[in-house]
């Protein structure tokens, strides 16, 4: 059962490793625009959903 990744998918990863990345070394605006990213993909997918 191969499935493709998905761009949001990829996304997500991205902004996890942005966050925790900078959260380890305390650079704040990482951490900011991590979160800003993995949300901005759930939101997309809320409304994807609803339709």
């Amino acid at each position: 059962m191969k499935q493709k990744l998905d761009v949001p998918l990829g996304i997500v990863v991205a902004g996890l490793v942005l966050l925790i990345g900078s959260r380890l070394i305390t650079w704040w605006p990482g951490v900011i625009l991590g979160a800003a990213m993995i949300l901005g993909v759930l939101a997309s997918a809320a409304v994807k959903r609803r339709r």
